[in-house]
């Protein structure tokens, strides 16, 4: 071969591989876009599917909830708060990843319940109603036009999902009063609550749940409608 074609060989084979670097690169450097994934389903609860976007209701709710702490804790730069470690054997774990659990377990929660008080034929009276609505209009007035492009929520949404926290806390508030609470210690309306005993040995597991690991993992709390 002549000094000339290996040139162009050699010249062909750098091209070649810039190509390939170039392409590793772009994969690389592509970031998880959350807007991206609003329709997908995030969790499944006795076959009934609910999406990011729906999800999005409980991650403004425990992002503004925790963020209060991180401002209380660190006025300056609330990150820090989000990013602290607590050592406590099995249950370590980030602060971030603790809201991130938190909504979850609160979503599968109150699809539970809200389905059990639709079952029960459980309505809100027009007094509920109203504290519903208010309830709905704190958050929608709480929450600005960068904060509901992130979620994909909207005013229905918001009063749909709205609605189902007010259903749901009215089961709850039954189930204390009429389960057999007698096998526990605590409190009633904490052993039916999301982290309750009862909730997490008897309720839970009558029902099938299924969660989107692959989308879960990539989103961080702390970072969606806040900081």
């Amino acid at each position: 071969m002549k000094r000339n074609e290996k040139r162009a060989v050699i010249a062909i084979v750098c091209v070649i591989i810039a190509l390939i670097a170039a392409s590793f690169g772009v994969k690389m450097l592509r970031r998880f876009d959350y807007t991206d994934h609003l329709d997908e389903t995030v969790i499944t609860v006795d076959k009934n599917n609910i999406t990011l976007r729906e999800f999005g209701y409980y991650i403004f709710r425990v992002e503004a909830f925790i963020q209060k702490q991180a401002l209380i804790y660190d006025p300056e730069d609330p990150v820090h708060w989000w990013h602290i470690h607590f050592d406590a054997g099995e249950d370590s774990q980030f602060v971030s990843d603790y809201a991130k659990n938190f909504a979850i377990s609160l979503c599968i929660a109150e699809e539970i319940y809200c389905r059990e008080a639709l079952s029960r034929g459980m309505t809100l009276d027009e007094s509920e109603e109203d504290l519903m609505i208010d309830d709905a209009m704190e958050m929608l007035d709480n929450m600005d036009a960068e904060q509901m492009a992130a979620t994909g929520l909207d005013k229905d949404m918001v009063l749909e999902l709205s609605r189902k926290h007010a259903l749901a806390s009215k089961y709850a508030a039954w189930l204390a009063e009429n389960a057999d609470l007698t096998a526990y210690n605590g409190e009633p309306a904490e052993l039916v609550d999301w982290d309750g005993a009862y909730f997490r040995e008897v309720i839970l597991p009558a029902h099938s749940v299924v969660t989107n690991d692959r989308l879960l993992d990539k989103i961080t709390l702390g970072t969606i409608t806040v900081n």
